[in-house]
Formats: C-alpha cells, sequence, structure tokens
C-alpha cells in the first residue's frame, strides 16, 4: 500500500502561506505577513508530524500497531497545536490574531481539498 502523501501537502500549505505572506509583506503590512506564516505552519507541521508518525507502518500483521500510531499521532499532533499556539500568544508580539486564525483555518480547508483530490 503506498503510503499518503502528507509531506507534499504540508509543503504546498506552507508554499501557499509564504506567498501570501510575502505579498502581504511587499503591500507594506509585515505585522499580517508574519501572522499569515504563523498560522499556516501552526496547522502544516502539526499535520505533517501526524501523518509521518500515523503512517510508519503498514499491512495485516501491523494492524496493532497502525491503530496505536494513530492513536499516538493525533494526540501529538493536537499537543503540538496547543503548544504552537500557546508559544506564539506567550511571545510574538505585535501579532494580528485575525490573520494567524484565517491562514489557519484556509491551511485545514486546503488540506482537505487536496486530500480529496488525491485519494480520487
Amino acid at each position: 500500500m503506498k503510503k499518503p502523501p502528507v509531506l507534499i501537502i504540508a509543503a504546498v500549505q506552507l508554499l501557499l502561506v509564504s506567498l501570501v505572506g510575502a505579498v502581504m509583506h511587499l503591500s507594506g503590512k509585515p505585522v499580517t505577513a508574519l501572522s499569515v506564516l504563523i498560522g499556516g505552519a501552526l496547522n502544516a507541521l502539526p499535520s505533517a508530524y501526524f501523518g509521518r508518525r500515523a503512517f510508519r507502518d503498514s499491512g495485516a500483521r501491523a494492524a496493532h500497531r497502525v491503530v496505536g500510531n494513530f492513536y499516538r499521532a493525533e494526540t501529538g499532533k493536537f499537543i503540538l497545536t496547543i503548544a504552537g499556539f500557546a508559544g506564539v500568544f506567550a511571545s510574538v508580539k505585535p501579532l494580528n490574531a485575525a490573520a494567524l486564525f484565517i491562514s489557519y483555518g484556509l491551511c485545514v480547508i486546503v488540506q482537505w481539498i487536496l486530500v480529496a483530490r488525491m485519494v480520487r
């Protein structure tokens, strides 16, 4: 069974937020640009961790390990996301919270779309 292209999806997400961040920075909004980049990274990096961790094993003989990997991967993704948001809000000043959350949410949507296209 072919492993899912989780790192490709994360790379596409990071590329998109980098492009949007560059446009925002060049239009004179550096705080918004940084917030967009951080929001995208807060989605892409934990998702990449999840994909690498969850899909390490495959096959019928590894079924028990696969299930365990999924639980550990989802827990790790959740912890990384929460710690990432906490760290950003504690240390990044100034920050455009709206741009951060919008970027995060749009990256979630991009992830869903890319996964749906690749599954077909």
